[in-house]
């Protein structure tokens, strides 16, 4: 793997697709998410804490998204 301007513009795009993933994330499905897991709460029938959900969405579109986007990129733009 080489370091070239094409890693860092990949990385880049990824990271802003990264956003938009998290930003839709903690957008649409997050709300609906913790208000199902509050009304469960009483019952004592509620499952996984949906900050957990938000925590690896962040992971994945704002570290993995990024290193797999400047990974690609040097694959994909370089002559081997």
């Amino acid at each position: 793997m080489t370091v070239t301007v094409y890693s860092f513009i990949y990385g880049f795009l990824f990271l802003w697709l990264g956003l938009l993933e998290y930003a839709a994330v903690n957008r649409l499905i997050y709300p609906r998410l913790r208000w199902r897991y509050e009304q469960t709460k009483v019952t004592g029938t509620h499952g996984i804490n949906p900050s957990v959900l938000l925590t690896v969405a962040k992971l994945i579109g704002l570290v993995a998204m990024p290193v797999l986007g400047f990974y690609l990129g040097s694959m994909v733009m370089t002559d081997a």
